[in-house]
């Protein structure tokens, strides 16, 4: 039976993981079963392990939308790391939110810190918080970033893991332009229904430029497009391409019913021009 202060006792953090690891290999279920291995009452969470492999730009807006709804004291363990075993560091990150972030210092993290501030951020460099036996220099994920998650979850004090520091690497900033009546946009990321997300948000001075029911010519090198500027996907008819604000607030060229990106052929990190 259990007593009245265990009934009572708040649940533990869920960690949540995040990674370009995909589901087809061993890696995210050697995470989780170092994490579990350090603390088996472990409350894990996949949020996504497809980001372009070694895409850090795509990783950081994903990250960035995927944890946005989460609660103070959430651990999110996030490794879109290409440089892995170099001498980039790896970090803890508390935001002004009061939500843990664990991975490479690499600008994966310029998203939340963006939307939710910095408060504090530590290198981790306590050995006696990682897997046992020395790191392997290609898999911090698994025998670093994971048991420190876990040890932070089951309730070591941050203050523990590594030794202070006040700034992180950050990506460039990727601001929409207008150029002589082009806007330039660039792809943040292809989402799996073909829609094409891009670095405009509907409350920026820009995208005022662009009327909701007008015409828009987008331009990807020598190739040229259009659509219209709707609220939904329903407000044409099937596989016409469209703009739209979707539910993030940004702006994306999608199609109804249909792929935006297969048609576009874009990627990532692509750059579009959009004249009004």
């Amino acid at each position: 039976m259990l007593s009245v202060s265990a009934a009572n006792a708040a649940p533990q953090p869920v960690i949540a993981l995040f990674t370009d690891f995909g589901w087809e290999d061993p890696y995210v279920a050697q995470m989780k079963g170092v994490i579990l291995s350090v603390d088996a009452n472990a409350r894990l969470l996949d949020l996504t392990h497809t980001v372009s492999p070694f895409n850090i730009a795509e990783g950081a807006y994903l990250l960035d939308q995927a944890s946005w709804e989460f609660p103070a004291g959430t651990i999110f363990v996030a490794v879109v790391d290409p440089g892995v075993g170099t001498d980039r560091d790896p970090i803890l990150l508390e935001t002004s939110k009061g939500k843990f972030f664990v991975g490479p210092d690499n600008g994966l993290f310029t998203g939340v810190i963006d939307s939710e501030g910095f408060s504090r951020a530590w290198k981790l460099d306590k050995p006696e918080y990682y897997k046992a036996g020395d790191p392997a220099a290609t898999f911090h994920g698994r025998d670093i970033f994971a048991p420190v998650a876990a040890h932070l979850a089951s309730g070591v004090d941050p203050e523990k893991f590594g030794t202070p520091i006040k700034t992180l690497v950050m990506l460039p900033p990727k601001d929409s332009t207008i150029t002589g009546g082009s806007i330039s946009v660039q792809v943040l990321h292809l989402d799996r229904y073909g829609n094409v997300i891009l670095n405009l948000r509907s409350d920026s001075d820009i995208a005022a430029k662009l009327k909701e029911g007008n015409l828009v010519k987008i331009s990807i090198g020598k190739e040229s497009f259009s659509g219209p500027l709707v609220k939904t996907y329903g407000d044409v008819e099937k596989g016409r391409l469209i703009l739209l604000y979707g539910g993030n607030g940004l702006l994306e060229i999608a199609m109804n019913q249909g792929s935006a990106a297969r048609q576009l052929k874009v990627e990532a990190g692509s750059v579009i021009f959009l004249k009004p």
